[in-house]
């Protein structure tokens, strides 16, 4: 159960990482006035806090079903 919970955090790190980088990218696009570029940057964005929502819903519905499993 460790090593699950271990490779969880790292992915989420990894999100993380990838969403700040993401907002610099869509920061720079915004100051150049690259509005596509912002555009697209900025649906890659949300992808990524999606995908972060949907593994915590997930993380939390497993959780929830383990421990009903227990009682």
């Amino acid at each position: 159960m460790t090593k699950h919970v271990t490779v969880s955090t790292d992915t989420e790190t990894e999100l993380a990482s990838i969403a700040r980088m993401l907002t610099y990218i869509r920061d720079s696009a915004r100051a150049l006035g690259a509005q596509t570029v912002e555009y697209c940057v900025e649906m890659a964005l949300q992808a990524v806090a999606d995908e972060l929502r949907d593994r915590q819903e997930l993380a939390l519905a497993d959780l929830e079903r383990r421990n009903h499993v227990l009682q």
